[in-house]
């Protein structure tokens, strides 16, 4: 299996294998922010005394850290350039015009097919999404089985 995928990265597809993609980490952010926050309002009630760094802590935490999780990840995944995709039984590659990055099946943790595009989660919680607009759904498909026939889990959030 080879295929050869040409692209510009959309903003609108980034916008969202970003988002899915740190899913949990902004959760986890936003949820300790309003712990925190529930906690100064409970010393409002009991003290009646509002404290300035929970407030501020809670607020950093389930407003700041995400937002700033989600632009950093979103601006490193965003390209104004052509990109050349190649997916073969060996593994994956990406390159443009300054750089080429290509990565072993095993250096994949899981692959996700989103609408538009596959979005391949690597170790050490790189992602790497991949348009399919230039893909028939056999093509798709055959990416899908040899990602499971490497032993790594599917998903399919595709509408």
């Amino acid at each position: 299996m080879q295929i050869q995928i040409t692209a510009v990265a959309d903003p609108a597809l980034i916008a969202a294998a970003t988002r899915h993609g740190l899913r949990r980490p902004v959760l986890a952010a936003r949820l300790a922010g309003w712990t925190v926050l529930l906690l100064a309002a409970l010393s409002l009630a009991v003290t009646g005394d509002l404290s300035p760094a929970l407030l501020t802590g809670g607020a950093v935490l389930a407003v700041l850290v995400p937002l700033i999780l989600l632009n950093h990840t979103a601006r490193g995944l965003r390209t104004e350039q052509v990109t050349t995709y190649e997916i073969s039984t060996s593994g994956i590659a990406s390159s443009d015009a300054e750089s080429r990055h290509s990565y072993a099946w095993r250096a994949v943790r899981s692959v996700e097919h989103l609408s538009g595009q596959l979005l391949f989660r690597m170790r050490g919680a790189r992602l790497l999404p991949v348009p399919t607009a230039g893909l028939s759904p056999a093509q798709i498909e055959q990416v899908l089985g040899a990602a499971s026939a490497n032993g790594l889990p599917v998903r399919r959030f595709a509408h």
